[in-house]
């Protein structure tokens, strides 16, 4: 039974998943068009890539990724070490990743 809720679940997420992504891109090929039809320039087109400021945070979630995953091994490893479950992976998990988060900000912070 749990089997089933689970990709009932799944599914109703990966669907959810896919028409946000395609109306959002439906929008925005809208937007283009109209834009086109009165004359106004792209936001994106090839002289205005420079003043498009957006760019994926590779590094803040590069670091939050490590250091959640390094919570966890130290978690489950602490855990195996004790012999009976304490929550040491769920509670290495939160306080690594809240540090990764903190390094993560210093990290951009300077990059700026």
């Amino acid at each position: 039974m749990n089997g089933v809720i689970f990709t009932i679940l799944s599914l109703a997420f990966l669907t959810a998943a896919f028409l946000a992504w395609y109306f959002t891109h439906k929008t925005r090929e809208k937007e283009r068009l109209i834009m086109l039809e009165k004359g106004m320039e792209l936001p994106h087109s090839s002289e205005n890539k420079k003043n498009f400021g957006f760019s994926f945070p590779w590094l803040k979630t590069g670091v939050l990724l490590v250091s959640l995953s390094i919570g966890l091994l130290i978690g489950l490893i602490l855990e195996e070490h004790v012999g009976q479950y304490w929550g040491a992976p769920p509670l290495f998990l939160v306080l690594f990743g809240g540090v990764g988060m903190i390094i993560a900000h210093f990290l951009d912070k300077k990059k700026d």
